[in-house]
């Protein structure tokens, strides 16, 4: 009789060592969880170390993939100067883009602008109302010579008021995510309530540049006739003195230091560098000159994922037909590598969503691409394929396999455990 036990036992087990296995198959295709490792956030400090920079708060990212090559307390809050007027264009173009305004419509100088023309120790145009100036010429005054009152023209004839412009500039931040940023007026005139960091301004950046690059045609005129007779320089001192640099925008003010957003192309490699709060024009270009000297030389673009192709990581849909979705970039992703350096690259999913229907080509995560344990790059990651609810039957059938999965677990352990003693 034992040899007969024993026999049953046996064959119990395999009977249901077998449907433990088909359950298992069942439950394939769920996403599976990224090893654990330390990983730094995308604001975190980045290569401090091998370039020296003066100034408290700098980036450096490449504007094709917006990877930061180089970070330094980019959260830390400063006043924005005339930086601000970078946000004040990008409203002007977003208006001429909706078909609500052009570059050649005329701007009238309100009374506010022509006060601060008047206003000594400002960067001004020296306008007047009597003047009739295109919305170019104005985004050429605030590009070149930084013209405070070409900034607050512009403002008030678009939104009548500092202050309803300063809303129209605030949405439009937190359209961008620029979440450490608060605008009060166009121009950069110092207020205690504005404020920004050199993530925000790096982002703002890199989205104007890729929007409307006409900027930096206004951003490399090395001067200007402000009037006849009267000639402006550029504030940008790199302008012909750093190889392939087009822009973009100087600022300062006595709270603010010296700020300083600078680009420059070389081949299909455009980087910006964002510097705040220097201590004079000639740190704030030095550091500039080295930041982006570092992304140059020291950094070479490799594939690292190609346009549609699904990635390993499957998103798990909660009652979806299938619910293990392929998830793929849209485009072709490329990583920055440092050149003699060894690199480790690897990436997370953070989903968006998580439950069907699901259309194709819809947003549903999020890739955080990670390079030596930092993050350098967020990738939106898009449906394969569309996706729709499970229907009854399939929910009903997902249940039972779950309960089944779960206590053959449990039974497989005891008759291990019988088994065992048996053998």
């Amino acid at each position: 009789m034992g040899t007969v036990k024993r026999s049953l036992l046996i064959g119990a087990a395999v009977i249901v060592l077998l449907s433990g296995a088909v359950v298992a198959l069942a439950d394939t295709g769920t996403e599976k969880s990224v090893p654990a490792e330390t990983v730094q956030p995308i604001t975190a400090n980045v290569n401090t170390n091998v370039v020296s920079i003066s100034a408290p708060a700098v980036e450096l990212i490449d504007a094709n993939t917006g990877q930061v090559l180089y970070a330094k307390n980019v959260l830390q809050k400063h006043y924005p100067a005339s930086l601000t007027k970078l946000m004040t264009s990008l409203i002007a173009l977003d208006l001429v883009k909706r078909g609500q305004l052009t570059l050649n419509s005329i701007i009238p100088v309100s009374q506010s602008a022509y006060n601060v023309a008047r206003t000594p120790g400002l960067s001004v145009a020296y306008l007047n109302p009597a003047e009739h100036i295109t919305l170019s010429k104005m985004m050429e005054y605030m590009y070149v010579v930084s013209a405070d009152d070409a900034a607050v023209a512009v403002a008030d004839s678009i939104a009548g008021s500092q202050a309803e412009f300063a809303k129209l500039m605030n949405e439009k931040a937190a359209s961008l995510g620029l979440v450490g940023t608060h605008y009060t007026n166009a121009s950069g005139l110092q207020n205690a309530k504005m404020y920004t960091n050199a993530r925000d301004v790096a982002v703002l950046s890199r989205y104007l540049i890729q929007q409307y690059p006409i900027v930096l045609k206004y951003a490399s005129e090395p001067g200007m006739y402000i009037h006849p007779g009267q000639y402006g320089t550029n504030y940008d001192q790199l302008l012909g003195q750093f190889n392939g640099l087009d822009g973009l925008k100087t600022g300062s003010t006595s709270e603010a230091g010296y700020c300083f957003v600078g680009t420059a192309k070389r081949g299909n490699t455009r980087l910006i560098s964002v510097v705040l709060d220097a201590n004079s024009f000639s740190t704030v270009f030095q550091d500039t000159a080295s930041l982006l000297g570092y992304g140059f030389t020291q950094f070479s673009s490799k594939l690292f994922q190609t346009a549609n192709q699904p990635l390993a990581t499957l998103l798990h849909v909660k009652d979806a037909a299938n619910p293990a979705l392929s998830i793929a970039p849209k485009q072709d992703v490329y990583v920055d590598i440092q050149r003699g350096v060894k690199q480790s690259i690897t990436y997370t999913t953070t989903p968006s969503v998580l439950s069907a229907p699901i259309a194709a080509s819809q947003k549903v995560a999020t890739e955080n691409v990670i390079v030596n344990g930092h993050v350098v790059q967020q990738v939106p990651l898009y449906a394969v394929k569309s996706d729709p609810k499970a229907d009854l039957v399939e929910k009903v059938w997902r249940s039972v396999l779950s309960s089944a999965h779960s206590g053959a677990r449990q039974v497989v352990s005891w008759i291990g455990t019988k088994v065992h003693r048996y053998l």
